[in-house]
């Protein structure tokens, strides 16, 4: 006798042979037997046992099999009582005429067409009751979606024949007319109307689509302008083929404060401290500073930004700044003043034009001097992923490109030229393969002339792992590293999940920032823990040099995500 689980109770109580799989798990929801106690009366059993052979075919014919065999045999012993339910489910029911239709305007609409195709349900195919339902509830539900307010099942029924082998399914959807969007009204007194509608993901008189509203509320969302957020789409009061909408919103808190400490490995111990006003007028203007202190790299940031036509997407913003960093290679003291038109392509590209004032005093190797530079610039930046905290696929690429002209305000002359990519690709269940890649070059006579701020360096936490902060880069003849015109970064890791938050990798990176026609490539490796935090990645790895005289194992501690 095969023992298939028991109901819940200390001592097994019913067997069920004869099925498995979700024939199986469909007749054990629908048996009632699991709260009766051991000392129940004979008569009391045979009544349960003619219930439990009742509600197994029930949970059979769910499944679309109505020709089973139910045989019981019920016995006891000193301790409890035994149902064993042997049963043979037989052949499902095959349906014989499939007949779903789509009447109305939306006879044409592909939206229908994709759900009927991709249902399972299909002339010749096993009828189930729960493919039957999700069938009609989706026509209803992509007759919601997209406006069609009306839509009704004009025919909804299934006929199996009398001895159970052959159903006949017959839907019919009425669809009506598609709405499209009425008037939208924002009720709200935080912002001027007209950067609130900026915020829109369709117009008055579009065909009326629940994603778009589900669209605008993430858009509103991701403004940081508001705390409550309520969209209806007004259905009693549709007229004219047209559906209002209404928009609720409540502001968010106006000033936010933070400060934190933490640890990298690049900087060692740090301290954080922010503000941020979200709302400085009805424009939506913000304006916030940053401030960051820690043994190599120190800095205080003032910024300021404003929504231009497109809110959602296109910002103009103004930085100032000063940061103290102070590597085993360099010092520097360096103050920046730059503006920043960010616009975000329909493509998803996020495109940005800059401007920035820097004024550098610096002493690298052997070298003490101070540059001033007007360094114009462009960037290109598009990252997409499958999940913010933690992708399993997904891709970050960016191309900087940024120069100088010494009769324009400059101390030197240069151009330089940094693309960046980083590919994440699942292996298998729980198997990550997370690619790298780095490349940078700067025309220039004398990489001299240029701050340690504008050369390339390679070595640290998110280049070279094994190796120091920018401790990679061309020398000079007291083996001092002064950086370089060019810059080649790989890496490549693996990384195995063992529970939801925790995982392992192994890992190789190999990096140099150089001046001549061939990079002389340091390759580190090693190994590391993660830990998906409700906050984001933790990441500690423990990394080696794999060239040079000096081979010790060096910690490396960082947080964010993965892109």
């Amino acid at each position: 006798m095969a023992l298939l689980c028991f109901l819940g109770l200390a001592d097994a109580r019913v067997s069920i042979e004869g099925v498995e799989g979700e024939l199986r798990t469909n007749v054990l929801a629908h048996l009632s037997l699991d709260d009766e106690a051991c000392d129940l009366s004979d008569r009391r059993l045979r009544l349960l046992t003619r219930e439990a052979v009742k509600e197994t075919r029930t949970a059979l014919q769910a499944l679309g099999y109505y020709r089973p065999s139910v045989d019981t045999q019920l016995t006891r012993d000193d301790t409890c009582w035994l149902l064993t339910l042997r049963i043979s489910a037989g052949e499902p029911a095959r349906i014989d005429a499939f007949d779903v239709t789509v009447a109305g305007q939306a006879a044409d609409d592909a939206a229908f067409v994709e759900l009927i195709g991709q249902s399972p349900l299909a002339q010749g195919a096993a009828f189930r009751h729960d493919h039957y339902t999700a069938l009609k509830s989706g026509l209803l539900e992509v007759a919601a979606r997209r406006g069609y307010a009306d839509a009704r099942l004009a025919r909804h029924e299934v006929m199996i024949s009398t001895d159970g082998s052959r159903a006949d399914v017959n839907l019919q959807l009425e669809s009506g007319v598609r709405y499209r969007f009425g008037e939208v009204v924002f009720e709200q007194d935080a912002l001027e109307d007209s950067l609130v509608r900026g915020y829109l993901t369709f117009k008055p008189g579009d065909h009326y689509n629940s994603r778009r509203l589900t669209e605008l509320y993430s858009a509103l969302a991701a403004s940081g302008f508001f705390e409550r957020i309520q969209i209806e789409p007004q259905h009693a009061r549709r007229a004219d083929g047209q559906i209002p909408v209404r928009v609720a919103l409540t502001p968010g808190k106006r000033k936010i404060y933070t400060a934190g400490v933490g640890y990298s490995t690049n900087t060692g111990p740090r301290f954080r401290a922010g503000h941020t006003n979200r709302r400085r007028n009805a424009r939506g203007h913000q304006w916030g500073t940053d401030l960051l202190l820690s043994d190599v790299v120190s800095e205080l940031t003032v910024n300021f930004r404003r929504p231009m036509r497109n809110p959602q997407t296109d910002w103009l913003s103004f930085d100032a700044g000063y940061k103290y960093e102070s590597t085993d290679t360099s010092r520097s003291d360096a103050v920046q003043v730059g503006a920043r038109l960010v616009v975000r392509r329909s493509n998803g590209w996020q495109y940005t034009r800059y401007v920035d004032f820097l004024m550098e005093d610096f002493t690298l190797a052997d070298q003490a001097d101070r540059s001033t530079l007007l360094i114009p610039g462009v960037s290109w930046l598009r990252s997409e992923s499958d999940n913010r905290l933690h992708p399993q696929r997904g891709s970050r690429l960016k191309l900087e490109v940024q120069g100088s002209v010494d009769k324009l305000g400059s101390d030197a002359t240069f151009l330089a030229a940094e693309a960046g990519g980083k590919w994440i690709y699942p292996l298998r269940a729980g198997t990550r393969a997370l690619l790298r890649a780095e490349a940078g070059y700067i025309v220039n006579d004398d990489i001299r002339d240029l701050p340690p701020s504008v050369r390339f360096f390679a070595g640290g936490d998110a280049s070279v792992r094994g190796y120091a902060f920018e401790s990679i880069g061309t020398s000079n003849d007291n083996g001092d590293v002064i950086g370089g015109t060019r810059k080649l970064v790989l890496s490549g890791e693996l990384e195995q999940q063992l529970t939801p938050h925790w995982s392992v990798a192994v890992f190789a990176d190999a990096g140099d920032a150089f001046d001549s026609s061939s990079p002389d490539l340091k390759v580190g490796a090693g190994a590391g823990l993660r830990w998906l935090s409700p906050v984001g990645p933790v990441r500690l790895d423990l990394a080696r040099p794999l060239d040079g005289d000096d081979r010790s194992l060096r910690i490396h501690l960082t947080f964010g995500p993965d892109l």
